[in-house]
């Protein structure tokens, strides 16, 4: 009998490390200029200086789900810096859960050598919809690798 609630203490012990949340749906919809967590419509709201509820409302349609439940869903805004070109885009690579925090493994991918791109200052983003987590929230790297578009004017 001992046996039996010292493994069952064991894994509840064990078990208690929070999983890294799923990710819900994607947008490259920017909101803000960096990389940053939203956990709830107010704080969408002033970020966007709009009403809390349209500002939910406007992500919601974004991410095409039919609402943000805060209660147990938050944001996850990844910014990929500013690009001298068009066809950069932002990857998540993992979302890991280390000493209690949740951490953003992520990059920028640049367009394929040779393609037509805007000749323009771009600014990738990709905001995810995941499981709320109430620890910290880390970005790997923390900020954009500099020097990844392509220099105007051809040299």
């Amino acid at each position: 009998m001992l046996s039996i609630t010292l493994t069952a203490f064991t894994c509840l012990v064990v078990g208690a490390q929070q999983d890294a949340p799923k990710i819900h749906a994607k947008t490259p919809m920017r909101i803000g200029q960096s990389s940053h967590v939203v956990r709830s419509a107010e704080e969408l709201g002033k970020l966007q200086n709009i009403d809390a509820d349209k500002a939910s409302a406007n992500l919601a349609k974004a991410l095409k789900v039919q609402a943000i439940d805060w209660k147990k869903q938050m944001v996850i805004v990844v910014y990929g810096g500013t690009q001298r070109t068009g066809g950069f885009s932002v990857e998540v690579k993992s979302l890991q859960v280390k000493d209690g925090k949740l951490v953003v493994n992520w990059k920028v991918n640049g367009p394929p050598p040779g393609s037509f791109v805007t000749q323009a200052l771009t600014n990738p983003t990709l905001t995810i919809l995941v499981d709320r987590f109430e620890g910290d929230v880390m970005f790997d790297p923390k900020t954009p690798p500099p020097g990844l578009g392509k220099k105007l004017g051809g040299s």
